[in-house]
């Protein structure tokens, strides 16, 4: 198969698995789970689904056991709706992209409010940050003719 139909019937599969976790799963573990990326293999009888979701390594443990018991009912409820001929076959695999942006997200928080302290202390202290800088925003050269 083309690169381009593997690459609509993944964007395809995600599309159906997002709205069954949504709209149709009653299962409250499977609540918080965001699909990140599908990748459907060539003959698309496999289909790897990167999930996502922030908690602790037990949220997800316990999630990974929740989307491997509902693969069954997932692909059961996908198949009239995706009609392939090969309706894959969904290996659910953790991505930890998400938890990384917010542990990134976290830490320039907490720069951004040490930074926001050192700015003040500096302007307690008296220091200039323009020194040498007119109000138009040039440089003020007129100490250094020749």
């Amino acid at each position: 198969m083309g690169k381009k139909y593997m690459g609509r019937v993944s964007q395809m599969i995600r599309r159906k698995l997002t709205q069954l976790l949504i709209e149709e799963s009653n299962d409250p573990r499977l609540e918080n789970v965001t699909i990140t990326d599908v990748v459907v293999n060539r003959d698309t009888t496999r289909a790897e689904v990167f999930y996502s979701i922030i908690g602790t390594a037990e949220d997800i443990a316990v999630t990974q056991t929740a989307l491997d018991g509902a693969a069954g009912w997932l692909r059961n409820e996908m198949a009239p709706t995706l009609r392939l001929r090969n309706l894959p076959h969904l290996v659910f695999t953790y991505d930890p992209s998400l938890a990384h942006g917010a542990r990134i997200e976290e830490l320039l928080h907490e720069l951004h409010v040490e930074g926001g302290d050192l700015e003040n202390a500096e302007a307690d202290d008296g220091i200039a940050d323009n020194a040498g800088v007119a109000d138009d925003g040039f440089i003020d050269d007129d100490d250094d003719n020749v």
